[in-house]
């Protein structure tokens, strides 16, 4: 059991001032954060990228620290507004408070924000929490009572999703049915909830819950406290203490792991770095956290008890500390205070080469703790210095000063941001309640003016000025520095285009990509050649060049995007996706919608987590409507633990917006098929699409599948499959999961041997941006009306429910057809022209920068001979590289399909002797089967696409095409089309 903690008091509001005055510095405050920017452009070109914080070992939070803290005086805010850094004598801090939110204006704001009238506000002058109100919770919570809102005091700015307690494994949610408030010793405040895990989840135990969130008068943290006892009659078994974190719009991150956090691992903390405020998570007294981590959460176990014996009791408490900035050195600095240190301060001038001052400019600032002659860094640096983790760094804005608390020690420190370098690292000792000045120099700035087209397309109307001055798609030479060009026309139609930016020497990324809104940006660089790429997903070719940055100037640029992969009557979808309506993503539907576009997706499903949503008021307000259609869905959550099969994702499906999460359908406690049985009751025709969870997912989500052989899996899964009642779609393929993407595969198979006929999908069930792009990997739907702009719902739902004819894909774009049935759909072999045999005709078109190397033909699942080498490929008029092969299929005895020749050509071995057409072996079916086309590359898709190059290699799947042996016009469950 972990121990409670006293929190040390802290600074109170406006001015900080402390008992004894620290030597003030000429900035002596700390970094202000970057004003709010106001315009769909400013949000669509924020691309937050965070890096982990960094602090090792056990934090233990000293119940002393007030005493030994009182020589230094604290940035309450870390605002520079508040001038000095202890401008006068100290003042009794205001006692904390608890108040319920009255109307909008009481709550707090941010892209996560999610207090409602109701809900109740815990704070002090530092940090201000909101815990739900009783009822229908937001997010993954069944119900109220959890923490869903945190930010600074001062800011009132909200990034995390919600705290919920997560009691086993698997886990068991807490419906709280009583909340109290009231004041506490030394003028503390709390709300307290109570309530229980009862029914099917304890399988016949009872365990009454009850969790209190405390708050110190000055305190930058919140205690959450946590008892249970068994009501029941018989032991709870399995009963980990601990959480589920949902990070919204805050990157996860822990000391010694890698950017990211993904899979098992075990820290002294969790942290989340935001745009604005930052979070961390700790267990009281000390300890470590096991946590397992995904995207956009973390389930923290703190205590483990293999049983609670009727009667029996147990608790667990943590601290949620929150930063008054968005960045690593917040969180640090954060942790090492609570640790009983007491920080110093780091002042930052900038300065051009020559010398002469900077204005404060918005960018990162790197603080890299080293050690002085050899000897053991100072406490403070050595802090984070520990696990191997060395990245420390301060988020700038544009206001003075440049400055924020750090611990003691000494430092290298450097900068990068708004198109500037420092040209070296400035040294600097950090020393307890002083201000360390570091004076940086940094790269002169030119400006890239670019300007995108797509070929057959209007090109935007030209901006002002020399920026609209263009040249050809080579190095160009800079025009005379003028102010920067306006931003593209909002209220025009938009053209979405993914840009990426990179060294034209090294390949490094210089910039992360960025949206180019209307078909032009205007960008600060630093000098030098720049690789530019335009891309709109895997059926345009790359519009690339390369430039000229030189300092003090702008550099012209006008590149073309070409449409070169021909997918006339598919439509791209993406069928799954969330923003910042889902607790563990933190992206505002704004930007989801351009950057989906970006990709080119032209069809996308809004899942958000038990909510329904509805983006295509916002489509119509951005004047997408041509280019991308939304459809209303939700993604549903079974509360019962155990489950272990995922999630169903549900669409088309309207959402109310009074109503309680929007019109969405009830879910807790129930099993996936009780709501496929709920789902299929609604009036109307939907799309119900199994995401199979294996190990990846949120427990909140389920219990994430189990690892069982994929027999197993498909006899669990058949439950909810077929008979026009069961699940439509089963997702195989989940954004870069590779390995789960082939153990879903082989339960595809399973399933389809059993007589299961399901449609296979892929996702990229994006949380983010960058790392987790929308329409990676995507599915295909053929449809009647492949435009956007006039898609027929009813024919997309037709399409995956009954034709079942799809590709999934993250480049190639492969289809396959059998006489007069394409994959989807049910072909006799006894039916060839003439008596003779029919032939599999597989067609791989692809943009020139996919690779495809190799063709697998599955005849069962199992692989019909050798893969088929890729080798042969002709360029069609529009520019696309295309592969057509052709396989005889007959009846036989043996089944499968004769080796293909090592080495041999497409044209080659029995083939027509065409370019890019071959012929490979005999497939010989005895009888009733399916066949997939299977195509991989072995090149990454890159640059578009950056990070683990396995993770990012081409791969195309078709649907099954059913083989009819028998002649009976039924195929494994499949009938043949009328």
């Amino acid at each position: 059991m972990i121990r409670s903690i006293e929190m040390p008091p802290r600074s109170p509001a406006g001015p900080p001032r402390a008992r004894r005055a620290a030597p003030r510095a000429s900035s002596a405050s700390s970094a202000s954060s970057a004003p709010r920017r106001a315009g769909l452009a400013a949000l669509a070109l924020a691309a937050a990228g965070c890096a982990p914080p960094v602090q090792g070992g056990s934090v233990a939070v000293s119940s002393g620290a007030a005493e030994r803290l009182g020589m230094l005086c604290r940035w309450g805010h870390g605002g520079g507004e508040q001038g000095a850094l202890c401008p006068g004598d100290a003042v009794a801090a205001r006692p904390a408070r608890v108040r319920r939110i009255a109307a909008p204006a009481d709550a707090l704001s941010g892209p996560l924000a999610a207090g409602r009238p109701g809900d109740y506000v815990l704070e002090n002058d530092e940090i201000a929490v909101v815990i739900e109100q009783l009822g229908p919770g937001t997010g993954l919570a069944e119900g109220g009572g959890h923490l869903i809102d945190a930010a600074d005091a001062r800011e009132r700015s909200d990034e995390l999703g919600q705290i919920v307690p997560r009691l086993g494994a698997p886990p068991r949610q807490v419906i709280y049915r009583d909340l109290a408030t009231g004041a506490g010793e030394g003028g503390a405040a709390w709300i307290e909830a109570r309530g229980e895990v009862r029914g099917r989840a304890l399988e016949g135990g009872a365990l009454s819950v009850t969790t209190r969130y405390t708050l110190a008068p000055s305190g930058r943290a919140v205690v959450i406290a946590t008892s249970l006892q068994n009501d029941g009659d018989r032991p709870v078994e399995a009963l980990d203490l601990g959480d589920v974190v949902h990070w919204g719009a805050a990157e996860h991150a822990a000391p010694g792991a890698a950017p990211g956090l993904r899979g098992e691992h075990e820290a002294p903390y969790l942290a989340g770095v935001g745009s604005r405020v930052a979070y961390a998570l700790v267990p009281a007294g000390g300890g470590m956290i096991r946590a397992r981590s995904g995207a956009g959460f973390s389930d923290a176990t703190f205590a483990r008890q293999a049983a609670l014996p009727p009667g029996g009791r147990a608790a667990y408490e943590r601290i949620l500390a929150i930063a008054p900035r968005g960045d690593a050195l917040a969180v640090a600095t954060e942790l090492f205070f609570l640790g009983g240190g007491a920080p110093g301060g780091v002042a930052l001038e900038l300065v051009d080469a020559r010398g002469a001052p900077l204005r404060p400019m918005a960018g990162r600032a790197t603080l890299t703790p080293v050690a002085e002659e050899g000897a053991a860094p100072a406490a403070g640096a050595a802090a984070a210095l520990a696990d191997g983790a060395l990245d420390l760094w301060l988020r700038t804005g544009e206001r003075e000063p440049l400055a924020a608390e750090a611990p003691p020690g000494l430092y290298l420190v450097g900068f990068e941001g708004s198109g500037r370098r420092a040209l070296g690292t400035a040294r600097v000792q950090v020393r307890a309640g002083e201000i360390a000045p570091a004076r940086l120099a940094l790269s002169g700035v030119g400006q890239l003016d670019l300007r995108v087209e797509e070929r057959g397309a209007p090109g935007p109307a030209a901006a002002p000025g020399p920026a609209a001055a263009t040249g050809p798609a080579t190095a160009t030479g800079p025009a005379a520095v003028q102010a920067p060009a306006a931003a593209p026309d909002l209220l025009g139609p938009l053209i979405p285009v993914k840009v990426g930016f990179f060294d034209a020497a090294t390949g490094k990324a210089v910039s992360p990509p960025r949206l180019a809104l209307g078909g032009e940006l205007h960008l600060p660089l630093p000098p030098g050649r720049i690789r530019v790429v335009a891309s709109r997903g895997p059926e345009y070719a790359l519009a690339e060049a390369t430039v000229d940055i030189a300092d003090g100037a702008r550099s012209p640029l006008a590149l073309t995007l070409q449409r070169v992969v021909d997918t006339s009557g598919y439509i791209a979808c993406d069928l799954r996706q969330h923003t910042a309506r889902s607790a563990d993503a933190g992206i505002a539907s704004a930007v989801r919608l351009a950057w989906s576009a970006a990709e080119g997706v032209e069809c996308a499903v809004a899942t958000e987590h038990n909510l329904a949503a509805d983006l295509q008021p916002d489509v119509a307000a951005l004047q997408l409507d041509a280019q991308l259609r939304m459809l209303p869905g939700i993604e549903l959550t079974s509360g019962r633990g155990g489950a272990g099969l995922g999630s169903l994702s549900v669409f088309p499906l309207g959402g109310a917006a009074a109503a309680p999460r929007e019109g969405a359908l009830r879910w807790g406690d129930e099993t996936a098929g009780e709501l496929l049985r709920e789902v299929r009751a609604l009036p109307g025709e939907r799309v119900v699409q199994l995401s199979r969870r294996h190990g990846g997912g949120s427990p909140l989500h389920g219990s994430g599948a189990p690892q069982e052989a994929p027999e197993e899996g498909a006899r669990q899964l058949a439950q909810l499959v077929g008979d026009g009642g069961g699940a439509d779609a089963l997702e195989v393929w989940t954004g870069r999961e590779v390995a789960a993407r082939d153990r879903a595969l082989e339960e595809l198979w399973a399933l389809l041997r059993a007589s299961r006929p399901i449609t296979p999908t892929a996702t990229s069930d994006t949380h983010g941006l960058h790392g987790a792009e929308a329409g990676t990997p995507r599915t295909y739907v053929a449809v009647a009306g492949d435009d956007p702009g006039r898609l027929d719902v009813g024919d997309l739902v037709a399409g995956l429910r009954r034709r079942r004819d799809v590709v999934i894909t993250n480049g190639p774009f492969v289809t396959m057809r059998l006489g007069e049935a394409r994959q989807g759909g049910v072909a006799s072999v006894r039916r060839g022209a003439r008596g003779g045999p029919r032939t599999l005709s597989i067609r791989i078109e692809r943009a020139p920068w996919v690779d495809a190397r190799e063709l697998h033909v599955l005849v069962g699942g199992v692989a019909s001979g050798e893969a088929i080498p890729l080798e042969g490929a002709r360029t069609t008029a529009a520019g696309a590289l295309l592969d057509e092969v052709e396989i005889p299929v007959v009846l036989g005895t043996g089944g499968g399909r004769g080796a293909a020749r090592q080495g041999a050509r497409v044209g080659g071995a029995g083939g027509d002797g065409r370019s890019g057409k071959g012929g490979r072996g005999v497939i010989a079916v005895a009888e009733d089967t399916f066949v997939v086309a299977i195509v991989r590359g072995q090149r990454p898709l890159e640059p578009v696409l950056t990070g683990d190059p396995g993770g990012i290699l081409p791969f195309a799947m078709t649907a099954p095409l059913w083989i009819d042996a028998d002649g009976d016009g039924r195929s494994l469950g499949r009938a043949a089309a009328p």
